[in-house]
C-alpha cells in the first residue's frame, strides 16, 4: 500500500471563512481597544478635574489661614466699606453659593501675604464683621481659591471670635 500525498481542495471548495472570522475577531479587538482608549481618557479627565478642585481647596484654605493670621490687626477696623477687603456683616444678604459667586461681591477684597505658584489666580478673601454679642466679638472671614484654572472655584468660609 503506498501513501500518496494529500492534494490541496480544488479552489472551488473554499469558501473564505477563516478569512470572515478573522475580520470579525479584529473588528472586535478594535472596538474594545477604542473603548479601552475612551475609558482612559475619561479616566484622565476625572482624576484632572479633581486635582484642580483640590488645589481650589488648598488656595481656599491658605486664604483662610492669613485672614485668620492678620485678623488680630484688623480688628480696629475700619468696617464702613472703606478697607479693601473688610465690610460690616449685613444680615438681609443671603450666604449661598449664588450670593458668593456674584462678580460684585468681590470687588473688595484681600489676598494672602504669599502668593501661591501653582494656581490660575491668587485666593481672595473677605472679613465681614459680626454684630458684638456681650462683649464678645464675631468676625466672618469669606475665602475664594482658584485652581490651575480660573473657572474651578472653592468658596470656604469660617467664623471667629475675640473677647478682649
Amino acid at each position: 500500500m503506498t501513501s500518496r500525498p494529500l492534494s490541496p481542495a480544488p479552489c472551488s471548495a473554499q469558501r473564505g471563512a477563516t478569512l470572515m472570522v478573522a475580520l470579525i475577531f479584529l473588528v472586535v479587538l478594535s472596538l474594545l481597544g477604542v473603548a479601552a482608549v475612551q475609558n482612559n481618557t475619561f479616566q484622565e479627565k476625572m482624576a484632572g478635574n479633581s486635582r484642580d478642585r483640590e488645589l481650589a481647596f488648598e488656595a481656599a484654605e491658605a486664604a483662610l489661614r492669613d485672614a485668620s493670621a492678620n485678623l488680630v490687626g484688623l480688628r480696629p477696623g475700619p468696617w464702613d466699606g472703606t478697607a479693601t477687603g473688610l465690610s460690616t456683616y449685613v444680615m438681609t444678604n443671603a450666604n449661598d453659593a449664588a450670593f458668593w459667586n456674584a462678580t460684585a461681591q468681590w470687588a473688595s477684597y484681600r489676598t494672602p501675604v504669599n502668593s501661591l505658584s501653582y494656581v490660575a489666580r491668587q485666593p481672595q478673601y473677605r472679613i465681614e464683621k459680626k454684630p458684638d454679642i456681650g462683649t464678645t466679638e464675631h468676625y466672618r472671614v469669606t475665602a475664594r481659591g482658584f485652581g490651575s484654572s480660573s473657572a474651578t472655584i472653592v468658596i470656604l468660609q469660617a467664623e471667629y471670635t475675640y473677647t478682649p
